[in-house]
């Protein structure tokens, strides 16, 4: 958009509305824009239309005569794309709305902050005082609507809506009665437009003056939410049309970053975490993507860990990592990547515990990460490995995540099986948190994990813990936990790995692991 105000396309549906049109087409032609009126009589049968003739040789109108009577949603869908001017503003024909809030609206677009402009009747202008029963269906509608839309919007019925031009355009709408109003709210918000609200003013009016919408509208209004935000997926006509006028969206922030710091008050799930592997964490503890710490902290509160080596790719996350944990003498950090061969201050001694949650699915190859994981354990030490898991709940979140992928049982088995390890035990976790992936990833589209959302879910963790392995079990879950040991030379046991003494008779520990492997 360029600094000058914004040119406008006033669509106007009308359908028997010979007392007011006059007025209307008035009070538009006196905003003080560059400007086009676009009347679309909808069949009015009441003498609308003869009104309409005088307006033959007006070039700031033009009317489009509807051959029959189809609604107010595809009498817009014909002004919308009959637009020539920067902005498409939606206006009543019945003077409920009052032209003079054209500059409200429109400011966020001028401004360059805004896609898609609503005029709210609810922030705090004056309206006319009628049908409280219509107020809370309103406000039912709305709810229902930014659920499934992830708005804020307060008055989403609104007749008051500003589009940019070419975003109006290029979506198809079906709807032909008062459905738009959900079905386009929906879909800007699917297209990830900036959308702004203002306030408004509102001069209701009652049943004998001519309003139109009925509670039977309202009722169809639930059922297009719902269809509009799941359903009709080829909506879009020209996506580059439309992204080319799209607000810039801000710098991609670091999403990894970002979702550690939302967990990092997520203490009872990181506690819980633990608590599946409790028994394998102890001695010498190396954990492996370390992050910020989140793990860190709750291994550094279980009395058997004697020291706790923290490493990441990332030098920054350690320092954040050091300001947190420094205080603990056991602690200490080191600089790695785990596709990277481990440097020789880690293979100088081993560890009785590796550790790595989330961070197997971040490395392409994978198999060669967890060989390297292999050779600084200890023999007869434990490998504690979290992964995602559920292909099918895949989404947009993964992959703003780094996600290379999400593992099946069967393909986690398998991985570590190549890499030389032997699985003592292989569990779901957290079948809770794979529904809500699948909601906000799936469902909603989302990309992110947000702060509130883990602190939301952390609150349930008690309760979560100890009726999880019951469900999780044959439903599966957000994540795969995998307790696993390097695979030990022929001849050498558990027992004698702890004691530096070799035996003859080999003992098979994947026929010990057979019967444990899927026990939560």
């Amino acid at each position: 958009m360029s600094q000058k105000p914004a040119s406008i396309s006033v669509v106007i549906p009308v359908f028997n509305e010979r007392k007011t049109i006059r007025e209307i087409v008035k009070r538009v032609k006196a905003t003080p824009r560059e400007k086009e009126i676009i009347i679309v009589d909808d069949f009015s049968t009441d003498g609308t239309r003869q009104i309409l003739r005088e307006y033959e040789n007006d070039s700031q109108v033009r009317v489009l005569l509807q051959p029959k009577n189809s609604g107010k949603g595809s009498a817009l869908q014909v002004g919308f794309q009959a637009a020539t001017k920067d902005v498409v503003i939606v206006q009543d024909a019945d003077l409920e709305y009052d032209p003079n809030d054209y500059e409200a609206l429109l400011s966020p677009i001028d401004n360059g902050r805004a896609d898609v402009v609503f005029g709210s009747r609810f922030l705090y202008m004056e309206h006319r005082v009628l049908y409280f029963r219509h107020m809370i269906g309103n406000k039912v509608i709305t709810f229902l609507s930014n659920l499934l839309t992830d708005l804020t919007l307060t008055d989403m019925e609104t007749c008051y809506k500003a589009f940019k031009r070419e975003i109006i355009q290029n979506i198809r709408l079906r709807s032909s009665r008062f459905g738009f109003e959900p079905e386009v709210t929906a879909k800007v918000a699917r297209l990830g437009c900036c959308v702004y609200e203002v306030p408004i003013r509102y001069y209701g009016r009652s049943y004998a003056e001519g309003k139109k919408i009925t509670w039977r509208d309202g009722v169809a209004a639930l059922g297009h939410i719902f269809r509009y935000s799941f359903l009709d997926r080829s909506f879009v006509k020209d996506k580059h049309a439309i992204r080319n006028v799209m607000v810039a969206p801000p710098p991609d922030p670091d999403v990894g970053v970002d979702t550690l710091e939302a967990f990092e008050d997520a203490r009872r799930y990181n506690g819980w975490i633990c608590e599946r592997a409790d028994d394998a964490i102890r001695g010498r503890v190396l954990e492996v993507g370390s992050g910020i710490g989140n793990i860190i902290g709750e291994v550094l509160s279980r009395e058997h860990v004697t020291s706790v080596v923290a490493t990441d790719l990332r030098a920054t996350s350690l320092a954040t990592l050091k300001d947190r944990f420094g205080h603990d003498g056991r602690l200490s950090c080191e600089v790695w990547n785990a596709e990277d061969p481990p440097p020789a201050a880690l293979l100088n001694e081993k560890f009785d515990t590796v550790i790595c949650s989330n961070v197997l699915e971040h490395i392409c190859d994978h198999e060669r990460a967890l060989k390297h994981m292999k050779q600084i354990l200890k023999p007869g030490g434990r490998l504690v490995l979290l992964v995602p898991a559920n292909p099918a709940i895949y989404s947009g979140m993964d992959e703003d995540l780094g996600h290379f992928r999400r593992y099946t049982r069967e393909e986690l088995s398998r991985v570590l099986d190549v890499a030389g390890y032997e699985i003592h035990r292989l569990f779901p976790h957290n079948l809770v948190g794979a529904i809500g992936w699948w909601w906000a990833g799936k469902v909603r589209g989302r990309r992110t994990l947000r702060a509130n959302d883990t602190k939301t879910f952390d609150k349930l963790v008690p309760l979560l813990k100890h009726i999880d392995p019951y469900i999780a079990k044959p439903f599966g879950g957000v994540s795969l936990i995998a307790i696993a040991s390097p695979v030990l030379a022929e001849g050498v046991t558990r027992e004698s790995c702890a004691s530096g003494v070799k035996v003859a008779a080999p003992v098979s520990e994947a026929k010990l692991a057979a019967t444990e492997q899927f026990d939560a």
